[in-house]
């Protein structure tokens, strides 16, 4: 029963979406019970897992999740963004290298390069896109318009604090929003999603940051 217990614990920890609906009382228990019973590598009954469930300090919980959410201290959006991947080489990186030197970064354009092992992601402005294309035409995999960025200001201790970007993440998850790119740049987080999302993302992040 002890494995059980720390097993359905954790699951419990790890979802602040489950929290909020626990402490609204807005979430089926025994609903619930036979979704983690689902997810447990061991048997356990739908009668124990309520038990456990019931036993849960919701309050102490919500209040950890109520104290990251007021981490989420400013949001800024801004529309008319372009999400492009491009192949990874030497090439490319020295070409946006120099491109970063015409970015007016005082007048707020977006400009954010992201570089994994076989691929590159480059978060710009549409009005400056062209000049991408320009010079590394031939080396761009996809492009995608119509988007937009939310940018999350935090604190310092944000970055020590466990659970930050989980809240965020499952807050948009919960509510259908899908991100189509997700960076940290403590003290800041930046989102991207389509602009039909924006303004519902906008809102539910803003809502978050009074409270769950």
């Amino acid at each position: 029963m002890t494995n059980i217990s720390e097993s359905v614990v954790k699951l419990l920890d790890r979802d602040p979406a489950i929290s909020n609906c626990l402490s609204r009382e807005l979430i089926n228990i025994r609903a619930l019970a036979r979704h983690i019973q689902s997810l447990l590598p061991t048997d356990a009954s739908v009668d124990a897992i309520i038990s456990v469930i019931r036993r849960y300090p919701l309050e102490e919980t919500m209040v950890r999740w109520n104290t990251i959410a007021k981490f989420l201290i400013k949001l800024t959006m801004r529309n008319k963004i372009a999400d492009i991947a491009l192949a990874n080489d030497p090439e490319v990186s020295a070409a946006l290298g120099r491109l970063s030197e015409e970015i007016d970064y005082s007048r707020g354009e977006a400009y954010r390069v992201v570089a994994g092992v076989e691929a590159i992601r480059v978060i710009i402005d549409e009005r400056n896109l062209y000049r991408l294309e320009k010079i590394l035409d031939n080396k761009i995999v996809k492009v995608t318009r119509g988007l937009a960025e939310i940018i999350i200001a935090l604190p310092e201790e944000a970055e020590k604090t466990p659970g930050v970007v989980s809240l965020v993440t499952t807050e948009l998850a919960t509510n259908g929003i899908n991100l189509i790119e997700f960076m940290s740049c403590v003290p800041e987080l930046v989102l991207v999603v389509e602009e039909n999302d924006a303004l519902r993302s906008y809102e539910l992040l803003q809502r978050l940051s009074k409270g769950l």
